[in-house]
């Protein structure tokens, strides 16, 4: 039995150093939501309506002048008026789509890595059918429409590779490819240290980074790895907070190197990353 023991042991250890595995990572997501209340008879000039809101809203977060920014908001107010003169008024409670979790996949050997959904979340839409005050038919309905990112990274080719569909501020949900160099990430590694299940794991900032990015390594798998793209501690990230977001490691299946399929995506049009920040207002300025 001992020796059965210290066999495991030395594989998962060959497994480790050779960096072929497969991570999991979880973390609960609220969903970003589209709530549409119609009657039939208005329910095309709604949907319009709400596309209009949306796409102005994605366009003002990109505005950084203050005068087009107070336009932005009051043509939303003049929208939203619209909207509710349209809108069922439903005595029930507002549907809610609950918190839900989000499973990612971290495919890796040696320098290359692919990050992934799992699948597609659940509880995405809920509805609600009914008859309003003058008899007329109804439904409401609550979408959550979710953006997913697949990134691809070859450390030793210093290469990125990124597909990304898009619904934050286009239901048609448009896919893109982005193909770019990888960018040096200049971490400020910290003495302080917590377990995230049974691994000892170091805490690690980083410093050029526009949003506040805080990450947990772990120097037990020798794998300088880790969730939506970061990359570049001694050890694997467990666990990641960008922002107000938390991704948390949730379990390991080790494979061998037959299974290992990491093959930069190759779908959607390609554009370039300021291509993509700037789209919103371009996409407004088309309708």
């Amino acid at each position: 039995m001992k020796k059965l023991l210290l066999l495991i042991i030395v594989l998962f250890s060959i497994t480790m150093r050779s960096q072929q595995m497969t991570v999991f990572y979880k973390e609960k997501r609220i969903p970003s939501q589209v709530n549409t209340r119609y009657d039939h008879s208005g329910e095309k000039e709604i949907e319009l309506l709400a596309i209009e809101i949306i796409q102005l809203k994605a366009t003002m977060k990109a505005e950084k002048n203050k005068d087009s920014i107070q336009v932005y908001e009051q043509r939303i107010q003049d929208l939203l008026s619209k909207l509710k003169v349209h809108t069922v008024r439903n005595k029930q409670k507002s549907l809610k789509i609950p918190k839900y979790d989000y499973i990612t996949v971290l495919k890796l050997e040696n320098k290359k890595t692919l990050y992934y959904p799992q699948n597609k979340a659940g509880n995405d839409t809920v509805s609600q059918e009914g008859t309003n005050e003058k008899g007329d038919n109804f439904k409401n309905v609550r979408i959550n429409y979710y953006d997913s990112e697949v990134i691809y990274i070859d450390q030793s080719q210093n290469k990125k590779t990124s597909y990304i569909k898009v619904h934050e501020f286009d239901f048609r949900g448009r896919e893109f490819l982005i193909e770019e160099v990888l960018d040096k990430q200049e971490w400020a590694l910290t003495k302080e240290t917590k377990k995230v299940k049974q691994y000892v794991c170091y805490k690690a900032v980083l410093n050029n980074s526009d949003k506040k990015v805080e990450a947990w390594y772990t120097k037990e798998i020798i794998a300088n790895h880790g969730p939506k793209g970061y990359y570049g501690l001694p050890g694997l990230i467990l666990e990641l907070k960008e922002g107000k977001k938390t991704v948390r490691f949730h379990k390991i299946q080790l494979l061998s190197s037959d299974t290992i399929d990491i093959k930069p995506p190759t779908e959607g049009e390609k554009i370039t990353r300021e291509e993509l920040k700037n789209l919103p207002s371009k996409l407004f300025n088309q309708y």
